[in-house]
């Protein structure tokens, strides 16, 4: 009944997340800039402009401009557009005079969502053609990395230690230094973590200001300290209410609060279902590692001390497969969904260290699985299986496995634009306006530096016309700040004109259309307008840059079917068996045997 109820809950989880409205998860990487890398201007730019993907912080953004010959020039003014929220930011500065040559643009700068840092470099040209410094992907901080490897096995200890004491008291009489390693782990993981959320937090603030804490981000990050309070609570007071509430509000706060500094958290529009599948993804990896640690060194303390002890060993491990079953199935399942947000292609998956990270991860969980295998069926066989090694092995590898969530955690995500690249989207920005009783629409292709056609599509409101459109110019106020004398647009059909003009570069511009009719007074409007800049590099594809989000989500959707599935079916009663006598394990001083005084049905012996 309980593994019915446990899948009926995990269906539940898999629809609400299928709903749900997803964006993409990302570090503040740079989305655009002006000038482009690689791009080639014509005269010297007086403003820089840096769009990121994420709101980052003015005070740990650093700007290095170094010409051909090594001349190093200064960026002033710098300021932000959007820092506070969690949209996008855009960093803007001024330029000095620069003369003719090749620029490399040195920046970086502090996600505010995450506190993530990141850089990169950018290469452009004053008249003269450069090449693009290409794909720059920041490597995450060895020192971040460690540390947050420290928190996730301090939660796998704490965590680990608690199901694996709860799994021994259920023995009549435990030896007593397991029940002392187990009631140990609990509170030392929760004090570790404790301490080690506040090293996190030192590392990450080196060299910016504190009031991040004032925002969300400090909230976030009190709501995993609670955690780790309320677990350190759980594991001291001796009331079973108060350890169990400790246990389970803990747990929740330590994985929600380390699930919105995330990934999953750093939207424009906040994903619940995302940030839920990442808390459980932790606190399911936690506990099935912490606990199969304990559990090694219980087998190993088997193994190599009194022989009448392999019994309740054996015991132990038994009643530990279902529960890692259950964690096994939660971090399978939220991991596949979790994917969907953070590898854009296949080429994303390939050639970025997050993509390799996170492929070597998924091969560990594979071994492990096999290894799973292996060891369930051996702890049903001979005692002396345990002299093979195995399960020291799953051990291990599962805190590895921590370990490479600690990296994949603390770097950027596979979603830079050079590497995401839909053959069948065509995007053509487009702004209407309403002037006076026209109604107005303006595209420019391929909004890109160079030769572009303004299309501007022009009809009345009122019926009948009072007159017809006559003429329609176009006027241009350019990324360097230019004004470029009115084009006369020609016509076509359907109330569509086109004017051809030439951008300088990218970044923001300005399009004053107007339309003049006979008899009426000329409606002229300004459109602000945004010119792309060309691609960061020409990436040549690997295997695909074409997007496998709904791939990865159709492949969750059907794994999950099939786990929900395999816990229906193992959950599912069967009829027409009488009860029969299953031996449960008492253990006596020096006797090692088992007493049977349990009733269950037959069919679970075969399981």
């Amino acid at each position: 009944m309980r593994a019915r109820r446990f899948g009926l809950l995990l269906s539940l989880v898999a629809l609400l997340c299928f709903w749900a409205p997803q964006t993409a998860d990302a570090h503040a990487f740079l989305s655009s800039s002006s000038p482009a890398d690689g791009a080639t201007v014509a005269t010297a730019p007086h403003q820089l402009r840096l769009d990121f993907s994420e709101t980052v912080v003015l005070a740990a953004t650093e700007l290095e401009l170094v010409g051909e010959n090594g001349r190093r020039y200064a960026v002033s003014e710098l300021r932000i557009e959007g820092e506070g929220g969690e949209e996008p930011s855009r960093v803007l500065a001024v330029l000095p005079s620069l003369p003719e040559g090749a620029y490399r643009l040195s920046w970086q700068t502090l996600s505010a969502d995450d506190l993530h840092r990141t850089a990169g470099v950018l290469v452009f040209g004053v008249g003269r053609p450069v090449e693009a410094a290409g794909l720059n992907e920041p490597k995450p901080a060895p020192g971040e990395a460690g540390l947050r490897w420290l928190v996730f096995l301090s939660l796998a200890l704490a965590l680990g230690g608690a199901l694996m004491g709860a799994l021994l008291r259920r023995l009549s009489n435990p030896p007593p230094g397991w029940l002392r390693m187990a009631h140990r782990s609990w509170p030392a993981g929760a004090a570790a973590g404790l301490l080690g959320s506040l090293a996190l937090l030192g590392f990450q603030l080196r060299g910016a200001t504190t009031g991040l804490l004032a925002g969300g981000y400090g909230v976030r990050w009190g709501l995993r300290e609670l955690g780790f309070v309320l677990l350190l609570t759980g594991a001291i007071v001796r009331r079973s209410r108060i350890r169990t509430a400790g246990l389970v509000l803990g747990a929740a706060s330590v994985g929600l609060g380390t699930a919105l500094m995330g990934h999953a958290a750093a939207t424009a529009q906040l994903s619940v279902t995302r940030v839920v599948a990442d808390a459980l993804h932790l606190v399911a990896a936690a506990t099935w590692a912490g606990a199969l640690s304990i559990g090694m060194l219980i087998a190993v303390s088997a193994v190599r001390g009194s022989r009448a002890q392999l019994p309740a060993a054996i015991a132990v491990l038994r009643s530990f497969g279902r529960p890692a079953a259950i964690c096994i199935s939660v971090v399978i399942s939220t991991g596949l969904y979790l994917t969907s947000g953070v590898i854009g292609s296949v080429d994303a998956a390939l050639a970025t260290f997050y993509g390799r990270t996170l492929l070597l991860k998924i091969g560990l969980v594979a071994v492990i699985g096999a290894l799973g295998v292996i060891n369930h069926r051996r702890v049903r066989g001979p005692g002396t299986a345990f002299r093979r090694g195995t399960i020291p092995v799953e051990a291990v590898l599962a805190i590895g496995v921590l370990g490479l969530s600690a990296t994949i955690t603390s770097g950027q995500p596979a979603l830079e634009p050079q590497l995401i690249r839909d053959p069948k989207a065509v995007a053509v920005p487009l702004q209407d306006a309403r002037v006076a009783d026209l109604q107005q629409t303006l595209a420019v292709r391929p909004n890109a530096p160079g030769r572009n056609l303004v299309m501007v599509e022009v009809f009345d409101s009122r019926r009948p016309a009072p007159a017809p459109v006559g003429t329609v110019t176009v006027g241009l106020v350019d990324t360097d700040g230019s004004t470029l004398p009115p084009v006369t647009a020609q016509r076509l059909a359907d109330g569509r004109w086109s004017a051809p003009v030439v951008l300088s570069g990218s970044g923001s511009a300005r399009f004053v259309v107007t339309v003049r009719r006979a008899g009426l007074p000329e409606q002229a409007h300004t459109y602000d307008w945004v010119v792309a800049g060309a691609p960061a590099v020409t990436w040549t594809e690997i295997v695909s840059t074409k997007p496998v989000r709904n791939e990865l989500l159709v492949l969750w959707l059907a794994v999950t079917v099939l786990i929900v599935a395999g816990w229906w079916v193992v959950a599912r009663p069967r009829t027409g068996s009488a009860a029969v006598v299953v031996p449960r394990l008492v253990t006596e001083p020096g006797a090692g045997q088992n007493i049977a005084h349990e009733a269950r049905r037959p069919e679970s012996l075969s399981r």
